[in-house]
């Protein structure tokens, strides 16, 4: 009897470790997939900010408590590990690490697997993140652009806070870098757009019934658009200045030009067959083709994308407010949704070109970033607010276009009811960055309490 008992008892004890080690195998299954999975959500909620001026990767990697681990598997790629991802060893590595990242060496080449596949399920997030923004952001920035102006200044604005409070002191000296920032930037982003690039031409403007009192035309209250096709996207265009239609006008030609740089607004007649203006009922014809759009050259684009990735990887600067201001981010993102869903091979060369000068960039940026946060910490934080707030110059939401045909900046008309929307739109992007700065330091402390308060481990995280 009792040998039964003992039995049964050894039998339950076996069946009972047996169930606990799959239990904790399954577990450890599950734990990995969801680290690795939490990797992926971050970095898709990193790409989202890249593709929207104004916020940061680099911010939101920082609120994600991932950011020092970024740049440090980024600036410690090099060409070792391209040597070493040509090997068979260092991929059945990689097939381990994935696997379980404690398994993985502590020597040189496990550190480069774990660099290696943290990266890799990041990039998993990004890019579609960035595709997705790619196919959205055009439309609204062409038919709302004060109120996307409105959002992006809050954003910015707020997103000042981060390198203010990474700063460890204030001195005189550094608050004088960032005023020489803030005027150098100031001045640049007030120089007028190049709009040689752009594709102009005329279209007429046919009123619903002859105007009973003049009609003012500009760029701000008048849009035009040639819609999508199975080759391109649409294509927005506005005036090419200020145009008054007199009293009793049944119709008026307009001169226009095309929203963003680029050979795309070259359109062929009639492609413009879509108007929203300050009158009811307005129809638009376009007799003739337009003509004088270039492309932007491939140097100018490639320097853009290595500028926008290194601005990337800082916390508080936009990489696509850095292509906002050199005049490429709707060309960038027009041509990122024309390789992308239109499977245009002219397109698919100059975003795979782009995407390379930002790897690159971006390698080299990382090494640099921290050499001067190593010896210059504070100035250079100084430099980043300073480039912030000078900036804010070109996100004005309103604006007025004078004869010549040039965007100033200027005072919202009374009884605008755009400004409700701009300023809830601004308020909104402030309090996104602030509460996601807010959950950020949030979890830093909490991360730093847990360390504090637990032993080191020697298990690589993924």
């Amino acid at each position: 009897m009792r040998a039964g008992r003992a039995g049964c008892v050894a039998g339950g004890c076996a069946a009972s470790a047996a169930g606990g080690c799959a239990g904790r195998v399954a577990g450890g299954r599950a734990g990995l997939v969801k680290r690795w999975l939490g990797n992926t959500l971050r970095g898709l909620c990193m790409g989202a900010a890249d593709v929207i001026p104004g916020v940061s990767g680099g911010t939101v990697a920082l609120i994600l408590g991932i950011y020092p681990r970024l740049i440090d598997a980024v600036g410690g790629l090099g060409t070792g590990v391209l040597r070493r991802v040509r090997s068979r060893s260092f991929r059945r590595l990689l097939a381990v690490g994935a696997r379980d990242p404690g398994r993985l060496p502590g020597d040189r080449a496990g550190e480069d697997a774990g660099r290696v596949l943290f990266l890799a399920y990041l990039a998993a997030g990004i890019l579609p993140a960035i595709a997705l923004g790619a196919r959205i952001l055009p439309p609204l920035l062409s038919l709302y652009p004060a109120q996307m102006r409105g959002l992006f200044l809050g954003l910015v604005l707020a997103s000042v806070t981060v390198p203010l409070r990474a700063m460890r002191r204030g001195g005189l000296s550094q608050w004088l870098l960032g005023l020489g920032a803030a005027l150098v930037t100031v001045w640049f982003v007030g120089l007028p757009p190049p709009t040689s690039e752009r594709a102009t031409g005329r279209v007429f403007l046919e009123f619903a019934e002859p105007t009973a009192t003049e009609v003012l035309l500009t760029p701000q209250n008048l849009t035009l658009s040639a819609p999508g096709n199975g080759e391109r996207p649409e294509l927005a265009f506005t005036p090419a200045g200020s145009t008054t239609a007199p009293v009793g006008s049944a119709g008026i030609e307009v001169a226009v030009i095309a929203g963003m740089t680029g050979d795309a607004g070259n359109v062929p007649a009639g492609s413009i067959r879509e108007v929203e203006g300050p009158v009811a009922g307005l129809r638009v014809s376009q007799p003739e083709a337009l003509g004088g759009g270039r492309n932007p050259a491939l140097a100018y684009l490639l320097l853009g994308g290595v500028l926008a990735i290194s601005a990337m990887a800082l916390p508080g600067i936009s990489g696509s407010f850095v292509l906002l201001l050199l005049g490429l981010y709707h060309y960038v993102l027009y041509t990122l949704s024309l390789a992308i869903y239109h499977q245009d091979g002219s397109a698919i060369l100059t975003a795979g070109a782009m995407a390379a000068a930002m790897a690159a960039g971006l390698l080299t940026f990382a090494r640099v970033l921290k050499r001067l946060f190593a010896r210059w910490h504070d100035p250079t934080l100084a430099v980043l607010v300073g480039l912030m707030l000078g900036s804010l110059r070109k996100l004005w939401p309103f604006t007025r276009y004078t004869e010549e045909g040039r965007e100033v900046a200027a005072l919202p008309a009374l009884g605008d009811p755009e400004v409700v929307t701009v300023a809830l739109l601004f308020a909104a992007g402030m309090a996104v960055v602030l509460l996601l700065g807010a959950a950020g330091r949030r979890r830093s402390h909490e991360d730093s309490k847990a360390g504090s308060g637990r032993p080191p481990s020697r298990q690589r995280q993924p």
